[in-house]
């Protein structure tokens, strides 16, 4: 399925190409300006805002930290939890069983989350047509899970003219998941699936506009020689001369006799479990990587693996010839 709201920013009619950038130059403790290494804060409020106000540096950390600790309750089934981060004006709209249902709905068909990333924030204090004078921050983000590559929406917070926490005045997200993208593709093309994304993530302010990569074409059988991950785990402990080590976490598996690396990424990254095999073999007078790959997470994440390996080896091959 798809889904595809409206926005009214920030709940009273002004929009985010509304906003004005305020430019929040730092000081060093001595109380002298900042020097040009130091890179001055950038804050976006909308026109519409009490005349003068800016966000302090403390206003925004606490509302990105506000906006992460709702959506790792939303998406690890925290249901009771997140709902405590609501409005009292938002919880009016939703008692605890609906804003539940929703939920687990979402999260069944979404499955795993692998990225939730902030692209704007956009500030409002004492904005005239809000329903309740104090703070405001829309916080526009991008968002893909195991069955949903396309997702986009926003979270608006609201904090009380007398301070104290921030709370989740209003949310709302637009998506096509991958059983329907599929479906779109293969009835009307490529092409339509992009004229269907533009018209739902066009209700999302600040989304970027780079079109989704195409995904990847998977080779067949067993490409790295394994049935699994864990058998290609297996076997290659049991191997003498293979020497395993961590490295950021992924544990690596080098073969000097067969000139081979092994990687295997960690728990908790989104392509786990995987094994990634790259061989380096001499051609004519220099030196090829044949990597295969063999991932067992979502479609997205395992193509996001194999693109980063695919540049970390054409930049081994420039350092390589670099030095010839």
């Amino acid at each position: 399925m798809f889904q595809l709201g409206y926005r009214a920013f920030l709940l009273f009619g002004a929009t985010a190409a509304a906003g004005l950038l305020f430019v929040v130059h730092t000081a060093h403790s001595n109380g002298a300006a900042a020097t040009s290494s130091v890179a001055p804060r950038v804050a976006n409020v909308s026109s519409d805002s009490e005349p003068g106000w800016v966000p302090t540096k403390e206003d925004e950390e606490r509302a990105r930290k506000t906006a992460f600790d709702y959506l790792a309750d939303l998406d690890g089934g925290k249901y009771t939890d997140a709902y405590a981060f609501l409005a009292e004006i938002d919880r009016k709209d939703q008692p605890l069983s609906d804003f539940t249902k929703r939920l687990r709905e979402f999260n069944a068909n979404a499955a795993k989350v692998i990225e939730r990333r902030i692209v704007a924030v956009t500030w409002s204090k004492n904005p005239k047509a809000a329903p309740l004078p104090g703070t405001y921050a829309a916080i526009d983000l991008v968002s893909r899970f195991a069955n949903i590559d396309r997702h986009c929406g926003y979270i608006v917070l609201f904090q009380a003219q007398s301070g104290g926490p921030f709370q989740v005045m209003r949310e709302e997200n637009n998506y096509i998941d991958n059983a329907t993208a599929l479906g779109i593709t293969n009835k009307s093309g490529a092409a339509e699936l992009d004229r269907v994304w533009a018209a739902v993530s066009a209700h999302c302010p600040n989304y970027p506009t780079e079109k989704p990569r195409a995904p990847l074409v998977e080779a067949t059988g067993h490409p790295t020689g394994y049935a699994s991950v864990a058998a290609a785990l297996a076997d290659l402990h049991s191997k003498s001369g293979v020497v395993f080590s961590i490295e950021n976490g992924w544990a690596i598996a080098t073969d000097r006799a067969a000139q081979t690396i092994w990687s295997f990424p960690p728990p908790g990254n989104p392509a786990y479990p995987s094994a990634v095999k790259r061989q380096f073999v001499k051609e004519g007078g220099g030196i090829s990587v044949q990597m295969s790959v063999h991932c067992e997470a979502s479609k997205s994440a395992c193509d996001d693996l194999v693109r980063q390996f695919q540049q970390l080896n054409a930049a081994a091959a420039a350092s390589i010839r670099g030095h010839q």
